[in-house]
């Protein structure tokens, strides 16, 4: 199925680019020194908020730069060198070149989410175990409510990323058809900036503008006992489904009246 094959070939392609690992890399880095840092403050339930929160926001930072970069670049290539011709001279769609490019970002993206995502919950692991101290022994001077880690909410943050990863590589596809690389990537992470703004005037987005506090769990992760459900996770998966069609559907509307030879 040429769907498939494209999306294998974007997959390989992405892999293999340097920016994938170095980007992977500095994020586990990232997850190393939030840990270090919990070091330094007194309280160990705040260090242990700390290093469950800053473990989430590099996964999302690390998809953002990841999707918007690979898929500005991928799209970009093929439609600057011509080569997505050759492609449409196959029994391939438009749709199925947008599909399948966004497709391939996202799964890449997603491998790279899951290894921080093992490493984050690797390092809040330890950090229950030892309790922040270089000495094991010390953990018994600790108690429950310093060692709390609401697992489900963390879990369920990354999922949460996931999802956001989905709803920019859409995103940052269907910009690629009409802007140039450095213009999308500017945009793309525009959108995050000014989308993350308007939350904080308790404006989201939905339609237009992706409605990106849907995938932010910190209250859940930072207060015991702060609701979050299955339920809301499968809304916000259904939503993220749903907004990623209407991005894809509108590029290719456009996309079929642009003329690439």
């Amino acid at each position: 199925m040429a769907l498939l094959a494209l999306m294998r070939m974007t997959v390989a392609d992405f892999a293999r680019q340097p920016v994938t690992w170095l980007m992977t890399f500095v994020s586990l880095l990232l997850v190393g020194l939030s840990y270090l840092f919990g070091h330094f403050n007194f309280e160990t339930q705040d260090r242990m908020r700390m290093l469950a929160t800053s473990g989430v926001a590099v996964a999302v930072i690390n998809g953002l730069f990841l999707t918007v970069i690979g898929a500005s670049q991928s799209v970009h290539n093929e439609l600057s060198s011509r080569t997505a011709l050759t492609l449409f001279a196959k029994p391939l769609s438009r749709g199925s070149f947008l599909v399948g490019k966004s497709l391939g970002i996202w799964l890449v993206t997603v491998a790279s989410g899951l290894v921080i995502a093992g490493v984050h919950l690797l390092a809040l692991r330890w950090a229950v175990h030892t309790g922040f101290e270089d000495v094991v022994a010390n953990r018994d001077s600790l108690t429950a409510d310093d060692l709390w880690v609401p697992w489900g909410a963390v879990v369920c943050a990354h999922v949460l990323t996931a999802c956001f990863c989905a709803v920019f590589a859409s995103l940052a596809t269907v910009l690629a058809l009409r802007l140039n690389l450095v213009a999308n990537i500017l945009v793309c992470f525009a959108v995050f900036v000014i989308v993350n703004l308007l939350a904080g005037s308790g404006l989201v987005g939905l339609v237009i503008l992706p409605a990106l506090t849907f995938y932010n769990l910190d209250d859940s992760i930072q207060l015991p006992g702060h609701p979050w459900s299955v339920g809301y996770l499968g809304l916000t998966v259904l939503y993220t489904a749903l907004y990623c069609a209407g991005c894809l559907l509108l590029g290719l509307a456009l996309f079929k009246r642009q003329d690439i030879a």
